[in-house]
């Protein structure tokens, strides 16, 4: 079973809000990219003010693309699963175990330059794995295919283990990445930019079946 997630990337709470009212009708879960501008050039939202301030039944992955991610903020928020990145700063093993205490479902996310041993010890407390398809923080990156084999076998050696993948995301990349092993794609500009996101989100599922 393929999930579709849409990715939102909001640099003002004007501009969160607007994104979420437009997915509401069209989907359970988003897609929340923070970036701190150090990490990637790219600066949004903090996030877990946003989140609290917005009345809304959508489920939230919150993708910390930050140099140091700081949690505190985090555990009393809305959403329900964290995504790490694998080349932040700090004690990784004790950030995914705060977080598994709060109740928090944890991904860790790779660049497409890292090696996927930089993960392998931490497996035991992740829900997925995220395979970055761009070079983080902007929506219309271009796709970077050699990763496409570093999922294949990384699938091959870890088979019981869900993989998200999130840059690019298009109906032409899509049953590349599928078919790689994932089965998270999370896709940004194809879905916020699209005039119809009903017909996009089904032209992302079409694609992989």
């Amino acid at each position: 079973m393929i999930e579709i997630i849409p990715s939102i990337l909001a640099k003002t709470q004007a501009e969160f809000e607007q994104m979420v009212r437009k997915l509401e009708p069209h989907v359970e879960r988003v897609h929340l990219d923070i970036i701190d501008g150090k990490f990637a050039p790219t600066a949004t939202i903090e996030g877990f003010k946003e989140l609290a301030a917005i009345n809304t039944k959508l489920s939230f992955d919150v993708h910390l693309m930050v140099k140091e991610p700081n949690l505190e903020s985090w555990y009393e928020s809305k959403a329900d699963r964290f995504i790490l990145h694998a080349e932040s700063d700090g004690d990784m093993l004790d950030n995914l175990m705060k977080l598994e205490k709060s109740g928090k479902r944890r991904a860790l996310a790779i660049n497409p330059e890292t090696d996927t041993e930089k993960i392998i010890s931490l497996m035991p407390h992740l829900d997925f794995i995220q395979f970055m398809t761009v070079k983080p923080g902007f929506y219309g990156s271009p796709f970077i295919t050699e990763v496409l084999e570093k999922i294949k076998l990384f699938h091959g050696m870890h088979p019981h283990m869900a993989i998200a993948v999130d840059g690019a995301i298009t109906p032409e990349t899509a049953p590349q990445v599928c078919a790689a092993g994932a089965s998270l794609l999370v896709s940004g500009s194809y879905i916020m930019e699209s005039s119809d996101i009903p017909s996009a989100l089904n032209k992302l599922s079409e694609a992989c079946s």
